[in-house]
């Protein structure tokens, strides 16, 4: 049976975070409940078909899941639940004898887990921070939603009145390259507000505030370059500099990509081009947003040499491309496949490549998916 323990009248529910409860012991599901009924918004249910069902019809900030129950299994329960909801913070709850299922439900997305009887201090502090930790990530995903819906209703009126030459193509480009940097720009912002406005007296919090302003100064001077980069209309004449391949790749998964786990850097340190920094961070950032697009949960990019030129491989294991679109579009710009793109990406990484004495090749990956290498002049 499902139950909602009731709050004292004088306090009020509207604002508290929702947390839910799913056990088939009555009397740890009722004694949590008790605790938290306090500061939370608590929700409860005896079995799990009977959590997701709440799951589904509410927006929790915290899920306490028992891993045995009967009929449906916590770590059954736990796979549904994150193809429900995957911002919700999760704790499954074990008892004697469970450890190594509660230890393989932290990989399927479980965040933390607790041994049955629980700690009464220790869970209280776990729900708070996670719930805490849950609204700063329901935050940033509506925020990224919201630019996203925008995003791509820019690109589909682009799309009818597609601009072919001069100063129109190049608007088109400046416009697909800084969308971007400019969400996580303003992600970076809203986060960071939000600490200011809460701000603590301890130092991790100024910590974060610190990493958050490196992190906009950083797409900030990307978007700069990008804008400057337009209003020249031309990359002829201007100075270059000496640069480590692996650290860009590196800047460029943790600044514009959030640390994406999907995403792998991996090679040689120490291997160096001349160019322009920012343009590789420019040419990755489109070669890795369009291998996301396509649906890859894994990406590679490799720095290392081939008969002691540089050499720079991005590979994914996505849907690809049908081959004459990708000959075509390492030719000249085509169509894109997408239903919000603009078919620039790879028009843009042709020319940086260009810009840089290398030629952009791609193949299929075997198994599925596209591998784009570029090998650059020796420094």
């Amino acid at each position: 049976m499902i139950t909602a323990p009731t709050a004292p009248a004088s306090a009020p529910t509207a604002a508290k975070a929702k947390v839910l409860i799913i056990d088939d012991e009555l009397g740890p599901r009722e004694s949590l409940g008790y605790l938290l009924q306090r500061d939370f918004d608590v929700r409860t249910a005896d079995r799990v078909d009977r959590g997701l069902e709440l799951a589904r019809a509410e927006q929790f900030s915290v899920v306490v899941l028992d891993i045995r129950m009967p009929q449906k299994n916590g770590i059954q329960g736990l796979e549904e639940l994150r193809r429900i909801d995957q911002d919700v913070a999760v704790i499954m709850l074990t008892g004697y004898g469970a450890l190594a299922s509660a230890q393989a439900a932290m990989s399927l997305g479980a965040n933390e887990y607790h041994k049955k009887p629980f700690d009464v201090d220790v869970m209280l502090e776990a729900v708070h921070r996670l719930a805490a930790k849950t609204a700063e990530r329901r935050k940033r995903s509506n925020l990224m939603r919201q630019l996203e819906e925008k995003y791509t209703a820019l690109m589909q009126e682009q799309k009818k009145n597609q601009l072919q030459i001069g100063y129109g193509q190049a608007a088109a480009e400046m416009v697909h390259d800084i969308c971007n940097p400019l969400v996580v720009a303003i992600g970076y912002s809203n986060m960071l507000l939000e600490e200011v406005r809460h701000l603590p007296t301890g130092q991790p919090a100024l910590e974060r505030i610190a990493q958050y302003a490196a992190t906009l100064e950083k797409c900030s001077t990307f978007c700069l370059h990008l804008a400057e980069s337009w209003r020249q209309s031309s990359r002829q004449g201007r100075d270059g500099e000496h640069f480590d391949l692996l650290d860009t790749a590196q800047e460029t998964k943790k600044v514009l990509f959030f640390d994406d786990p999907r995403i792998e850097i991996a090679g040689t340190a120490g291997v160096k081009i001349h160019g322009h920094r920012l343009d590789i961070v420019r040419l990755l950032q489109n070669l890795l947003k369009n291998a996301l697009e396509a649906g890859a949960s894994q990406i590679v990019v490799h720095v290392g040499t081939e008969q002691n030129a540089p050499l720079l491989r991005v590979s994914d294991n996505g849907s690809g491309l049908p081959k004459e679109i990708l000959e075509r579009g390492l030719q000249k710009p085509v169509e894109s496949t997408k239903p919000q793109g603009s078919g620039l990406g790879l028009t843009i990484c042709r020319h940086v490549a260009h810009a840089h004495g290398a030629e952009l090749k791609a193949a299929a990956r075997p198994g599925g998916g596209t591998v784009f290498s570029l090998a650059f002049p020796a420094v």
